[in-house]
């Protein structure tokens, strides 16, 4: 693992995999992936005097090079997909007065890449109907962790589910089952929602604007953050639903304790 700026991101690695290599990383400074929980409470914090107190800027680098931030906000039309590119007339690094708006903090020593850049998987997960976790969608589209799946039977040859302590756990059968969330993870409690999946528009939350829709039974884990070409529905507070397997449009976060 590395963790730097102006790096290509990890892309394309299923969750166990990147739980594995996020928990083997510094194990004495208990080294992990991040939780949902974990990701609301850096939010939170970031919408706080403790933080940029305003919406984090996005990172619309379409290399998917960490720590940049575009030059124009988007607006809050959930239409605006296009203000993405690589020319510094779009999009500049970390260590400059643009760069420093896509900080936590806004400034050098916050935390990049919490809006934008790619959606980042975080460890939480849904439950079947019988309480089983789940693993993903099918054969070829899950975590890798033992599980079930939505489409055909379960994983039994992958990796098992880490400690409890390491993943929140959801019994949702619908991406629209906000009263699921778990209080502060920065999901349910950013209503109300707007708009219509089916007709091709979003759901958008009330803070921001950013995009949500919660995990659910046939797309049980969350991803955060939103991609660089997310426009306005992208940001720290972006909640969405994906299958668990390697995508090249989804990275990672590791969290180190002290």
């Amino acid at each position: 693992i590395i963790v730097k700026p102006n790096v290509y991101s990890w892309r394309d690695i299923q969750v166990a995999n990147a739980f594995t290599v996020s928990y083997n990383y510094k194990r004495e400074l208990e080294s992990h992936m991040m939780k949902n929980t974990e990701w609301g409470a850096v939010a939170y914090l970031s919408h706080s005097i403790y933080g940029i107190n305003s919406e984090i800027r996005i990172n619309n680098n379409s290399n998917y090079l960490t720590g940049y931030a575009a030059v124009n906000e988007p607006t809050k039309d959930y239409t605006e997909y296009t203000d993405y590119g690589t020319s510094s007339s779009i999009t500049q690094s970390y260590n400059s007065s643009v760069g420093y708006l896509a900080s936590t903090t806004g400034n050098i020593t916050g935390i990049y890449d919490m809006s934008g850049g790619t959606n980042e998987y975080v460890m939480g997960v849904t439950t079947d109907e019988n309480g089983n976790l789940m693993s993903g969608y099918d054969s070829t589209n899950n975590s890798g962790f033992n599980g079930t799946l939505y489409y055909d039977g379960s994983i039994t040859d992958g990796i098992d589910f880490p400690e409890s302590k390491y993943y929140d756990v959801y019994n949702s059968r619908s991406f629209l089952n906000y009263f699921q969330r778990i209080l502060g993870d920065a999901t349910g409690e950013l209503g109300p929602f707007t708009g219509n999946n089916l007709f091709s528009i979003p759901y958008l939350s009330s803070w921001y604007k950013d995009s949500a829709e919660f995990a659910s039974y046939a797309s049980p884990w969350f991803v955060r953050g939103d991609g660089y070409s997310g426009g306005s529905g992208a940001g720290a507070f972006s909640f969405d639903d994906d299958l668990g397997h390697e995508g090249s449009y989804i990275s990672f976060r590791l969290v180190l304790c002290l």
